[in-house]
């Protein structure tokens, strides 16, 4: 009697501590680990490790692969908000060069903007970019030159889920559209709601900026892939 008490103890000790053991197999994170129904590849649980890590290269490696880098984890996370979480200043960059959206939001609410506040590099980054798409929507090439002069990435997406190109098409800016596009704006990059700066050049009936977006994306679709990686 005594001797099947004790082993009956024994098993419920070492149980919790096996399924313990196996929850902690992936990831430094627990935002990064699928706990609810969302189904992440193993490509995309690396991607928000990296990032979270400031891995640089890795995070540019899995872009190169075709990880989208507005994937969402389990929590709605993004590897942009891993980033700017952690202060990873260079990761950060990296994600904004590719088109991350500044205006996603995690289950809770939480922002990439809230998450990198307590970094102020990454805060004055956020506003550049900011700027720089108010600068583009307005035409005002002398404030865009300045921002691009400081490093300002240039296909990030703002708050409003918003790029310099996509505001510089909309508002019918050809020269900033040139402007953008000669110094390395994406022009197949999307806003967060899915539209891009030729649909909405042609959405405006903008001709000249339809042409030009139609020739950079000629030129871009032509690029060999190292060229074309972003």
């Amino acid at each position: 009697m005594f001797l099947a008490l004790k082993l009956l103890v024994i098993a419920v000790v070492i149980l919790p501590l096996g399924g313990c053991q196996k929850g902690t197999e992936v990831t430094t994170r627990p935002s990064a680990m699928p706990q609810n129904k969302v189904q992440l590849t193993r490509a995309q649980i690396a991607m928000l490790e990296v990032a979270a890590e400031g891995d640089t290269a890795a995070v540019k490696s899995w872009l190169d692969k075709g990880v989208d880098v507005n994937m969402r984890g389990n929590d709605n996370n993004t590897p942009i908000m891993e980033a700017a979480f952690a202060g990873k200043t260079e990761t950060v960059k990296l994600l904004l060069d590719h088109g991350a959206d500044l205006s996603a939001k995690k289950n809770d609410g939480e922002t990439v903007m809230t998450l990198g506040s307590g970094h102020p590099e990454i805060v004055a980054l956020f506003k550049n970019v900011s700027a720089l798409v108010a600068a583009a929507g307005q035409g005002d090439n002398k404030s865009l030159n300045e921002l691009i002069e400081k490093g300002t990435p240039l296909n990030g997406l703002d708050a409003n889920g918003q790029s310099g190109l996509t505001e510089a098409a909309w508002n019918g800016h050809t020269a900033t559209v040139k402007l953008l596009l000669e110094k390395g704006s994406d022009p197949t990059n999307k806003k967060s709601d899915g539209q891009t700066p030729l649909s909405l050049a042609q959405s405006r009936k903008h001709p000249e900026i339809v042409t030009l977006l139609e020739q950079a994306i000629a030129k871009r679709s032509q690029a060999s892939p190292a060229e074309s990686g972003k």
